[in-house]
């Protein structure tokens, strides 16, 4: 069964990169770890008592006896219309194009004695999906982006005492990026931009039982600076006759903030459990995407301003486990926006969110499996101070994503 549990994280590890999609929280964050995880609206910090764990507060794991595994996958289907006015005062409404996205995750934990745990996990904390009609009128600033991460979380639990645990981990996140859009260069051309890059982070986390009906946990999640090398290129296609556009190298900076989530739980009865909890978000290090194109004739870098706020995000959730082997859940969490009124694109169309999730969960003999469905609604942004490159006139509105999760579990 072991050598099952590695073949499935491994299979998990190669998928992740290709299908890491939407994001369903401020700005460009995931909350998806984990079926549980999304029916209880992120309600897993101060419950932590499955392999999800390992990523919303991998202290907990001190509570899950022998080897247990978690694999699992969230698809997200997000809409939505932008509504935009050019310089002649023609307006123009365009939807969002439907894609639907996914994010898979796999968990592996071990108890080692009555004190050490350790456990691994294979998820994503940042991803990005939008994609635009071909001829709408922000093409100029954006037709399409994809920002992908895949993140893998070794960590070390300890439990001080029947009350305490404490966790560490590294992080080695990789990252990927796809944006397109229309350039106005010796005739109108189509660009593409595609980078790659991995680098390290850390986190630490903390989970107290105040007694059988009171928990608390604490995750702090590390800045991720990542280096970004990829290549930039023009299709040609509606060039100046003998004036092609070179492709080139470039480089660049992406700074994913920090993160500091935060749950109490109350348990009033073995059946029925109740969560409260907070998600801080460092945005404001997202000063600026800064692209250097090592091509001299493109004035080397571009700049692009962000100046995000910090963001809070606030859920509650409550479990209650209707039979022996049926659970129902279900949660709501609320974001604050990071854009700025003068900086916000077609990027990240968002000021804000509201999510509802319900879920239930299956167990018998060793194996579980966990349902979730959540609808994210969006709230609607005004483009009218925008001074980001592209950006017209207008406002998104309409915007909502469906999302469906699974995860099967085994205790060996």
């Amino acid at each position: 069964m072991k050598r099952i549990a590695s073949l499935l994280l491994a299979a998990c590890l190669l998928a992740a990169p290709q299908l890491t999609g939407k994001a369903q929280a401020e700005g460009f964050a995931l909350s998806d770890f984990g079926a549980r995880g999304t029916a209880l609206a992120g309600g897993m910090v101060a419950r932590a008592d499955d392999p999800s764990a390992v990523a919303w507060n991998p202290a907990g794991i001190t509570q899950l006896p022998g080897t247990q595994i978690m694999v699992g996958m969230t698809a997200i289907q997000p809409s939505g219309t932008v509504d935009t006015v050019d310089r002649f005062g023609i307006g123009r409404s365009t939807d969002v194009d439907k894609h639907t996205w996914a994010n898979p995750h796999a968990y592996l934990t071990h108890q080692f004695s009555d004190n050490l745990w350790g456990g691994i996990g294979i998820f994503s904390r940042f991803g990005l999906g939008n994609s635009y009609p071909n001829n709408w009128p922000g093409r100029s600033n954006l037709e399409y982006v994809s920002l992908k991460t895949v993140s893998l979380n070794p960590n070390l639990a300890f439990k001080i005492n029947d009350n305490l645990s404490l966790a560490v981990g590294l992080e080695f996140m990789y990252a990927t990026m796809l944006m397109k859009k229309d350039v106005q260069k010796l005739g109108n051309q189509h660009q593409m931009l595609t980078g790659s890059s991995i680098a390290p982070g850390f986190n630490l986390a903390a989970h107290y039982k105040f007694n059988d009906e009171w928990a608390a946990g604490l995750t702090y999640r590390s800045r991720v600076k990542q280096a970004v090398r990829g290549h930039l290129e023009f299709d040609n296609k509606n060039s100046i006759p003998g004036f092609p556009l070179p492709n080139s190298d470039l480089h660049g900076n992406l700074n994913l903030p920090d993160t500091i989530s935060f749950g109490v739980m109350w348990k009033p009865m073995e059946t029925l459990s109740f969560e409260a909890g907070a998600v801080y978000t460092v945005w404001s290090n997202y000063r600026s995407l800064n692209i250097h194109v090592d091509d001299p004739r493109y004035g080397g870098t571009q700049y692009s301003p962000k100046n995000w706020r910090d963001t809070w995000g606030f859920n509650v959730s409550a479990e209650y486990k209707a039979l022996d082997w049926l659970t129902l859940r279900g949660g709501y969490v609320f974001e604050t926006s990071p854009m700025k009124d003068s900086t916000c694109d077609y990027m990240t169309p968002s000021n804000g969110r509201h999510r509802i999730t319900a879920g239930v969960g299956f167990n018998w003999d060793q194996w579980t499996v966990d349902l979730a469905y959540g609808y994210l609604i969006i709230k609607e942004l005004s483009y009218d101070k925008s001074t980001a490159d592209g950006v017209l006139k207008g406002r998104s509105h309409n915007g909502s994503s469906h999302i469906a999760a699974v995860s099967v579990g085994y205790k060996f």
